[in-house]
């Protein structure tokens, strides 16, 4: 049965609030509250009600709506607040949306027909965080402990991961460095009837190439200098178990035909050894090259890469995760401050946490995890501002501007996708007079996606109030 969706409305206009409830509450089951100023909702979100999505008055008497979403950000980081304004300018929503505002809305002028709109967002991501809930549940808390999300491209690997287990076909876990590959697959072991035996990591990369056999398959007391003696390859220390084959697209031709020969049958020799061996194992791979570019140019055996990839899971970058960002933030603050209990609490400012949403993370989560370390040691105070988390690079958390299109050189030069998507928004925004609405709609994303997109790119100096 679907949990009714909380909305709060903070507004000193009663009539307006009243009109916002009414078009809120065709869908039935929304359970609405109005709080005629900031102080009344902050006071009431601390003591007795959260609210799953909140729209904000700007203009309110005592504390204003940007203040009232300062104070809001900083002790209920994960609420959507949706700023609602009787004044159409571009620079107040840019600012709203800076502060972490999910999307900003003119009274008279957009707001009755796309209030529904977010709420059924709302209410689509709550559904999908519950799912995630029950995939936890239904896994075991020791399968899932380590993978932290919400967000729909988690939900997906959730998924994929309670399917994974239900049989003991070899998984391909494919992503970006950082993006948690090993945890996924110890989540898999962890959830298989394999989990009582061992869990086997092999990082392919890291082996020297004429090591690498012998790691595989073990060998037998003088088969090559430095063989002292008889040792155990990692196929026969995971019997029983799972075999985790990290980076395996660095693995030579040679060696790619002998493990193929391995998975067919079950069966391998040690080097220098005449005895046929068997074992049971399961095979979990990943990489984050792509493999079928590589079957392509001959680097990678086309039967092999059919017997590694008979269920793959694509995990994605940090930075297409959403506010999986901050609960990762949150998760490793809390577990380095515990480790670390001579350091004072701390927590990040409502600038900090924008910070981390803006930037990129070609690290991913890896490296998330090291700034976050990083700037709590950093960090002063009781508060982690924006300038502790890239102590190194002051100004890595902040895109440099748009800069002007050279149509003569573009043609001649490769554009990175960031650079292509700078000129995309700063074309199609022209083309659009300015209307956010517009030009939303042409380049298919959402509102808040062009306020956030103007703001990273400094194309907020361009705009004309």
């Amino acid at each position: 049965m679907a949990i009714p969706l909380r909305i709060a409305l903070i507004d000193d206009d009663a009539d307006y609030a009243q009109v916002l409830t009414y078009r809120l509450q065709k869908a039935s089951g929304r359970e609405i509250r109005h709080f005629e100023s900031g102080e009344a909702a902050l006071g009431s979100f601390m003591a007795d009600y959260k609210p799953d999505l909140i729209f904000l008055d700007l203009v309110m008497p005592g504390l204003g709506g940007m203040e009232t979403l300062k104070q809001l950000r900083d002790r209920h980081p994960t609420i959507p607040v949706v700023m609602v304004s009787a004044q159409s300018m571009v620079r107040v929503a840019l600012d709203a949306i800076a502060l972490g505002a999910y999307d900003y809305l003119t009274k008279g002028q957009d707001d009755l027909v796309k209030v529904d709109p977010i709420a059924v967002q709302i209410e689509e991501q709550l559904a999908l965080r519950r799912e995630v809930e029950v995939l936890r549940e239904r896994g075991g808390a020791k399968r899932f402990s380590a993978m932290i999300g919400e967000s729909q491209p988690m939900a997906r690997v959730f998924h994929l991961v309670d399917r994974a287990v239900k049989a003991d076909l070899a998984v391909a876990i494919t992503g970006k460095s950082g993006t948690g590959k090993e945890l996924v697959a110890e989540a898999i072991h962890a959830g298989s009837p394999r989990s009582s035996g061992p869990f086997v990591v092999v990082n392919c990369a890291a082996i020297p190439n004429e090591l690498m056999e012998s790691e595989f398959f073990g060998h037998e007391k003088g088969a090559f200098t430095g063989a002292h003696a008889r040792r155990a390859g990692v196929f026969e220390q995971a019997d029983g178990g799972t075999l985790f084959l990290d980076e395996i697209g660095e693995l030579d031709r040679g060696l790619q035909a002998k493990l193929l020969r391995t998975l067919q049958d079950g069966r391998f020799k040690r080097v220098g050894g005449t005895e046929m061996l068997e074992a049971d194992v399961r095979i979990i791979s990943a990489t984050n090259r792509s493999i079928k570019s590589m079957v392509a140019n001959g680097g990678f055996r086309e039967d092999l890469y059919y017997r590694l990839f008979q269920f793959p899971i694509q995990l994605p970058q940090l930075r297409d995760r959403g506010n999986d960002i901050l609960l990762l933030t949150d998760h490793f603050l809390r577990e380095f401050l515990r480790r670390h209990n001579e350091l004072a609490p701390k927590r990040l400012s409502t600038e900090a946490r924008r910070s981390l949403l803006q930037f990129d993370w070609p690290g991913n989560v890896r490296e998330l995890r090291t700034t976050i370390e990083r700037a709590a040691l950093l960090a002063d105070g009781g508060v982690i501002e924006q300038r502790d988390l890239y102590a190194e690079e002051p100004s890595r958390g902040v895109e440099p501007p748009l800069r002007a299109i050279d149509d003569a050189a573009t043609e001649e030069t490769v554009l990175s996708m960031e650079e292509a998507k700078r000129r995309a928004l700063a074309h199609a925004y022209g083309l659009c007079e300015g209307n956010v609405d517009r030009t939303a709609t042409s380049l298919g994303i959402t509102r808040s996606t062009v306020y956030r997109l103007l703001k990273k790119y400094g194309l907020e100096e361009a705009i004309d109030a």
